[in-house]
């Protein structure tokens, strides 16, 4: 009798094998609305053809419900790119809290730092905002609908830029001086995020309209040539404030395209403006034939 269980046993032994390794390879269904965080609170849906429906919180926590309100907008950008990427974005603004106007309020630089390897966000709708109560905490919240775009190809790994400011700190009226160096030969622009809401092209311009630099060649802004015929970039406070952030934009393409607006120091306008115009010309240079840089420095009395 026990040679026979054991024989039935090693009979329908493989049809349980197979039964376990079926259950095993089924695929898992994959939810419409997909939580970045694991939780209930943020999420993204996916709407087809680099759309997506965002949320974005920030705790209104030191800062104004405005201020909230806008790191949560960039909150659920940062979160649809990371999403259309499957690749984790690091958060390369410099986040600063002040309790009143005349300290540094929150500066967010992220809609013109380097997004272009992963994505960046090519179009955006406000579908709902609110403040909601989250425990003790006051919690911004914000429903977007935006379109994700990404450059073509992959980076050259041979091709990488280094820049860097003078000083990280300067007090107001102090003039900064960039140094650039690139492993392949490029086209240098610069550009200078400001907190009167404007984008100003520093380099080329009217006094240096030649922006090719060899490989490995020490780029300076501004140079001996300059400082001789007078050209400087002090920095300088904005009305009623004691402290301030700002940054230097510096892109490095291998094919001579041109950023600016005129041949002299000019200007994009607001953030949104230099946004809408930067991200439509980055989002058309292949991966490989540009590299960013991006360089924050702080003004103080």
């Amino acid at each position: 009798m026990n040679k026979v269980i054991a024989f039935l046993f090693i009979l329908l032994l493989p049809f349980f094998n197979t039964c376990s390794s079926y259950k095993s390879q089924m695929p898992p269904s994959k939810p419409e609305v997909i939580s970045i965080h694991k939780t209930d609170k943020e999420v993204i849906k996916d709407l087809g053809n680099g759309w997506f429906e965002v949320l974005g919180r920030a705790i209104i926590q030191n800062i104004s419900p405005e201020e909230a309100e806008r790191k949560a907008i960039v909150k659920a950008c940062r979160d649809a790119i990371e999403y259309y990427s499957g690749v984790e974005i690091s958060q390369r603004t410099l986040e600063l809290q002040a309790e009143t106007q005349r300290k540094v309020l929150l500066n967010n630089f992220s809609s013109l730092i380097t997004q272009t390897t992963n994505g960046i966000i090519l179009e955006k709708d406000i579908i709902h905002k609110e403040i909601k109560t989250d425990g003790n905490n006051l919690v911004a919240v914000v429903l977007l609908r935006v379109k994700v775009g990404k450059q073509k190809g992959e980076k050259d790994p041979y091709f990488n830029v280094s820049a860097r400011l003078n000083r990280d700190t300067f007090k107001e009226g102090e003039q900064f001086e960039l140094t650039v160096q690139s492993t392949k030969d490029c086209y240098i622009t610069v550009l200078n995020i400001c907190s009167n809401d404007k984008v100003y092209v520093l380099f080329p311009n009217k006094y240096r309209q030649t922006n090719f630099i060899k490989t490995g060649e020490l780029f300076r802004l501004p140079n001996e040539a300059d400082k001789r015929m007078g050209l400087s970039f002090p920095v300088r406070l904005i009305e009623r404030k004691d402290e301030d952030v700002e940054m230097i934009k510096v892109l490095a393409t291998k094919a001579n395209m041109s950023f600016a607006l005129s041949p002299v120091l000019s200007s994009y306008g607001t953030y949104e403006m230099a946004l809408k115009k930067l991200l439509n010309r980055l989002i058309k240079i292949p991966r490989g034939e540009i590299e960013e840089v991006d360089i924050q420095y702080f003004i103080k009395k």
